[in-house]
């Protein structure tokens, strides 16, 4: 899906939603929900595009597959994380949002552990 697409069915979509708004709100808040479905499908055609690019520059420079997983995971994490607060804020459950985005961070965190611990073995094996 190209750019013009997305923004084309972008600005019909808000006009369809900005029409329903005050008539039937449910029906509004189901369209919203399958808009961004359609979005995150579209999206994820590239990601196969996207993980191979990557994969051949890493196996190029000989760069151990674990910083990529942790890499994509986060981005995941982030990601899914926003998407659901981002939808708790459309719903004016702005407290729901800030912990969603508040367990992605600590999610990120936790992926990202393995990654330390590599770094500081590095950095341990440089200063001994």
């Amino acid at each position: 899906m190209d750019i013009i697409t997305v923004c084309g069915f972008c600005i019909a979509s808000v006009i369809a939603c900005k029409a329903l708004e005050s008539d039937n709100r449910q029906v509004k808040t189901v369209l919203v929900l399958l808009i961004t479905a359609v979005f995150l499908l579209c999206s994820a055609g590239y990601i196969k595009q996207i993980f191979s690019t990557v994969k051949s520059v890493l196996d190029s420079a000989k760069i151990d597959d674990m910083y990529i997983k942790i890499v994509f995971k986060s981005l995941g994490v982030i990601y899914l994380s926003q998407f659901a607060a981002d939808y708790c804020k459309d719903c004016g459950e702005n407290a729901i949002a800030s912990q969603v985005i508040l367990a992605g961070k600590v999610s990120v965190l936790v992926i990202s552990l393995p990654l330390f611990k590599a770094f500081t073995e590095i950095i341990k094996s440089l200063i001994i």
